[in-house]
């Protein structure tokens, strides 16, 4: 089993849920790779589940997408006990703890991720 807390614990970070075929997804990561370049944005990492890693890496390349993001992670998302939706996004706390971000369910401006990870902080 992956222990998420202890593997990002320590400094904030997002973990957003993502695949190629998941539009929402694809509309998504760029605003997320415009809030991960901004002053005081917490780390932002992809985790791709439930897709091809051919696939996954085409998207990265087309939307420019610069954070960091691991393919293959379906182990990550049944280590957070994610539902079957996409995307999903979570908030690893520096002391470990995760929370799901429910407020948005696909992020369409930096303010929106700004403002659900200062609520979680």
């Amino acid at each position: 089993m992956v222990d998420i807390g202890t593997s990002f614990g320590g400094r904030p970070t997002l973990i957003n849920l993502w695949a190629s075929w998941c539009l929402p997804c694809r509309e998504e990561m760029p605003v997320l790779e415009a809030y991960s370049t901004e002053p005081g944005a917490v780390r932002v990492i992809g985790m791709n589940v439930r897709d091809n890693r051919e696939n996954a890496l085409s998207v990265v390349a087309e939307l420019a997408v610069h954070y960091g993001s691991f393919a293959a992670a379906d182990r990550v998302q049944e280590a957070l006990g994610a539902p079957p939706v996409l995307p999903l996004s979570y908030l690893v706390r520096a002391d470990g703890s995760i929370t799901r971000i429910t407020d948005v369910a696909v992020f369409r401006d930096t303010a929106q991720i700004r403002t659900a990870v200062a609520a979680m902080s």
